[in-house]
């Protein structure tokens, strides 16, 4: 059965800090509605807003805390050295795996310096250890790219657990998918979910979970319904307009599931009611 992941919201207090005690009221809320895991200081999770002292007692907690969930970590940063630190962290604690994004400030060296980054990454950690490429160029400018994928694999096979495909290309999910047969491929596409799963990949990682789990969890266990698909499509949409991480912690605001506000830059919803009645206005699957 594929597996269904939230990048799950990092909760804050009135003091902007993490507030600890409302992320495992999350990640329980979360559990008791079918999902398989959750992704601390991802996207959603504003992982790069967090210090790597931040983001390893966000990460700690989770894992602390979690369950029957899974934990990836997010642990990418532009530095090297914080990667590796938030990395071995993460995965030493116990995190099933490390969700991590591609340096992306200096663009000059190319494919060769993100796979000389990647090397130096998994040359740091402990065999065993498990890395899944974070592609999602929207945000990051650097693409994953089958020459990266093929390099790390020919040089550290080990370590490559995975790829995390947060472009909007559905084809190149599919080709990950047929190309990567030994590798688990995650979609963080909401709108094409259904389409990936019956293209084989292995699950998803996505910031809508956050808000409709149920919904996301019958669509992951029957990809044939459309109908659900269709919703999903335009919840994603909806919470896009104005900003995901500031709409989806609104809505869970005003569900009775208080997280807090964005760290800036991102800012926090105008009106918190109107983006939870507008969210509930979308459909039956949205409850």
């Amino acid at each position: 059965m594929p597996e269904l992941h939230a990048a799950i919201v990092t909760p804050l207090n009135e003091q902007h800090q993490f507030d600890a005690p409302a992320m495992v009221r999350v990640m329980r809320h979360l559990e008791s509605r079918g999902l398989d895991g959750v992704v601390p200081c991802g996207t959603t999770g504003e992982g790069p807003s967090f210090s790597v002292s931040e983001r390893i007692s966000i990460i700690n907690t989770c894992v602390q805390h979690r369950g029957k969930l899974g934990i990836i970590a997010g642990t990418g940063c532009q530095s090297l050295a914080d990667t590796i630190t938030l990395t071995h962290a993460a995965l030493t604690a116990g995190a099933d795996a490390a969700l991590v994004l591609p340096p992306f400030f200096y663009k000059q060296s190319g494919e060769a310096g993100v796979i000389t980054w990647y090397q130096q990454l998994c040359d740091a950690l402990p065999l065993g250890s498990k890395i899944i490429l974070y592609h999602i160029p929207p945000m990051t400018g650097v693409a994953i790219t089958p020459a990266i994928i093929d390099a790390l694999r020919e040089s550290h096979r080990s370590y490559i657990y995975g790829v995390k495909d947060s472009g909007v290309n559905a084809e190149h999910t599919a080709t990950l998918v047929s190309s990567y047969p030994m590798l688990k491929i995650y979609t963080g596409n909401a709108p094409i979910l259904a389409q990936a799963l019956n293209d084989g990949a292995f699950g998803s990682i996505l910031a809508v979970a956050n808000i409709v789990p149920q919904a996301l969890r019958q669509l992951t266990d029957n990809p044939k319904r459309g109908d659900i698909q269709a919703q999903v499509a335009s919840v994603d949409g909806y919470v896009r307009k104005v900003g995901a991480v500031s709409t989806i912690k609104a809505i869970l605001h005003e569900a009775g599931i208080p997280v807090g506000l964005p760290l800036p830059p991102q800012l926090a919803h105008p009106d918190m009611s109107r983006a939870y009645a507008e969210f509930k206005a979308i459909g039956e699957y949205t409850g």
